[in-house]
Parts: structure tokens; C-alpha cells; sequence
């Protein structure tokens, strides 16, 4: 058969350093894996050199550079598929929990969730050592194949239109022929990503009319060389998460400068913002659409931009802003994904 391009996503029981044998614990690969339709995908095996160039050998140069490691990077872009996205989340430093509906549970709105639809309650991940996953790049005609280890997502960003981009810090990276039995199989094209007519805000009250919208979500990701490898490698063996937590900021720019949102910046006021899309494809035979919630109880601006004054008609402003702790919310940011996924991480 014939290779195919694509990028498969399977996550990991735990990071899985060079050399482990990926089919016991705890090492195991899930039974699930996701074929995500990226725009473009990328897997870097960043090598860091010994440079001997100052050595007294009696030459005019220097010898060869030497591998003194690898600290593996990558990144993924793609529409927001609420499909995809439910991998790469987990990924990203946040917890699952995963609900089937049932016609009792509810969305954030307040909407019952039906039979045959899947409810996804992303929070923050309370850990050490993050999730991580395997990556695959195949390259039908270059015949090669990428495997990347102990991948995480070190940041999200997704603007209004529904373009996603996703940094990524891994472990390990090798390189084959080409996987010429694979054939991809990827969710039906009738089922679209989220787009900016699906999106809806809510904001801070009496704030000037928005223009545009984008957040993103910063995973900090450590790849950990502990020196406990058997034979020893020249990757890391482990990847942990940063010492900060993982923080959702973003940005919103306003068509009018208003002096709601320009007090709201002054003041260090908080607020209630939610952002929501909906789209307009139904999940299987049920009348409930794929959406996904976005929730900041305690939203502050922390940075503006208002447009300079000029002899135009219209003057606006661009505000930065963060998703702060909310002490009887209990959370600074929570995700909900409604799709049709069961299940992501199944060890066999």
C-alpha cells in the first residue's frame, strides 16, 4: 500500500524515555489515538553540539562538533476541530473529566446534554510529571517517518477565526522509513472547526463593542535529564511541568475606545467573561451541536493600548487581559468540550 501523509497523536502512560518498551507499564501507549487534519506539523530533534574548537591541537580550525544532547521541539497548526481539540488539552496542563450524556447533565449554559454526546471538564493539572503523548509524522513521498516521545504542549493559541497553534517540548525523536500500512482515518469532513460566525462573548458590562478576540494558554515544560537511564542517552528521560502554573491570557481588541474598559484597566477590576462557541453541526442523531465554553470567573485587564489621537473618526483600544483565581468559583479558568469522544486514554 501506498504511504500516506499524517500526524498521529496517541497519549502515554507516562513520559516514555529512549529505549523503554512501550507495551508494558509503565510505559504503555493509549489504544486511542487521534489522526489530527493539521495544517502543518513539525518535529524538531534540536541538538546541542561539544564544540572543541578550543583545544590546543596545533591547527588552524577545529575538529568535529560532538552530540552533547537533544531537547526535541515541535509545534502544530490547525483549525480548532472540537474533536482534536480534546487531545490537546490533556496535553496542555489540564485534568479531564469526562461525562456521557444522559439528558441530566448540563452544559454551562444550563442546556441538558443527550444521550450519545460526550461532556469534557477541563481544570488545571495538579502535578509534577506531565502528560504526555507519542507523535508520528509520516512523509509519504520523502519516505520518512518522525516518532516523536514524551511530547507535551507547552502553549495554545487560538484566535476568532478558529486558527489554532500549538507549541510543543518533547523527550525523544527517531526516524524511519516511511509507515507504508497506515491508512489515517480521520473524523467525517462534514463535521467543521469551530469559526468566528460560532463564537459568542460575554464581556464586561458597558464595555465598548468588540472588534476581536484570542487567548492563549502557557504550559511551562521541563525535560528532565536525571542520569537514570540504563544505557544512558543522550535525551532526556523524563518531562515535568515549570515551576509556574499554567495561566490563560489574551487579548481584546475594542472598535471604540470606552471609558468603561479604560476604568475596568485602572482599577485592576474583575469580572465574569465567557467565551462560547456553537456550531452548527449536530453530534450524531441527537439535536445538541458540538460546542466548547471557555470560563473566567475573574477576568482582569492587565495591559491597554488605546489608539492614538488622531483626525479620524474612530479611535479604539486593545486590552490585554488574565483569567485570575476566583475564591468562590474555586478555579481561574475552566474548558468544557461537547463532542462525541468516549474515550482518550484506554492502556491495554
Amino acid at each position: 500500500m501506498a504511504a500516506k501523509n499524517f500526524c498521529e497523536l496517541r497519549l502515554e502512560e507516562t513520559p516514555i524515555p529512549e529505549g523503554a518498551v512501550k507495551t508494558a507499564t509503565p510505559f504503555r501507549l493509549a489504544t486511542e489515538k487521534v489522526y489530527l487534519p493539521a495544517t502543518a506539523a513539525q518535529l524538531l530533534p534540536v541538538p546541542e553540539y561539544l564544540d572543541r574548537a578550543d583545544e590546543l591541537r596545533g591547527i588552524l580550525g577545529a575538529v568535529p562538533r560532538l552530540i552533547a544532547g537533544y531537547k526535541p521541539t515541535g509545534s502544530i497548526s490547525m483549525n480548532c476541530y472540537l474533536h482534536s481539540l480534546t487531545w490537546l488539552l490533556a496535553l496542555a496542563g489540564w485534568t479531564y473529566t469526562y461525562t456521557a450524556g444522559d439528558g441530566i447533565i448540563l452544559d454551562p449554559d444550563g442546556v441538558a446534554i443527550p444521550t450519545g454526546c460526550a461532556r469534557w471538564v477541563f481544570t488545571k493539572r495538579e502535578a509534577i510529571v506531565a502528560q504526555t503523548a507519542q507523535l508520528k509524522l509520516n512523509y509519504a513521498i520523502e519516505n520518512i517517518l518522525l516518532t516523536g516521545n514524551g511530547f507535551g504542549v507547552s502553549q495554545i493559541a487560538l484566535g476568532s477565526d478558529g486558527k489554532l497553534a500549538a507549541d510543543l517540548v518533547g523527550m525523544v525523536l527517531t526516524a524511519a522509513a516511511a509507515d507504508t500500512a497506515t491508512t489515517p482515518s480521520l473524523d467525517s469532513a462534514v463535521i467543521p472547526p469551530v469559526k468566528r460566525g460560532d463564537l459568542f462573548l460575554t464581556w464586561l458590562t458597558g464595555g465598548g463593542t468588540i472588534q476581536d478576540f484570542s487567548f492563549q494558554i502557557a504550559n511551562g515544560l521541563e525535560p528532565i535529564d536525571s542520569l537514570s537511564l540504563n544505557p544512558a542517552s543522550y535525551f532526556p528521560n523524563s518531562l515535568e511541568y515549570g515551576d509556574e502554573q499554567v495561566q490563560v491570557t489574551g487579548s481584546i481588541p475594542k472598535r471604540i475606545l470606552n471609558g468603561t474598559d479604560f476604568a475596568a484597566l485602572l482599577a485592576a477590576t474583575t469580572f465574569a467573561a465567557k467565551a462560547r462557541w456553537i456550531t452548527p453541526k449536530v453530534i450524531g442523531s441527537t439535536v445538541y451541536k458540538y460546542s466548547a465554553w471557555l470560563e473566567m470567573p475573574s477576568c482582569q485587564y492587565v495591559g491597554g493600548s488605546p489608539d492614538a489621537l488622531a483626525n479620524t473618526r474612530r479611535k479604539g483600544a486593545t486590552y490585554d487581559f488574565f483569567a485570575a483565581y476566583d475564591e468562590a468559583a474555586g478555579y481561574d479558568t475552566k474548558i468544557t468540550v461537547v463532542n462525541d469522544v468516549v474515550s482518550i486514554a484506554t492502556w491495554a
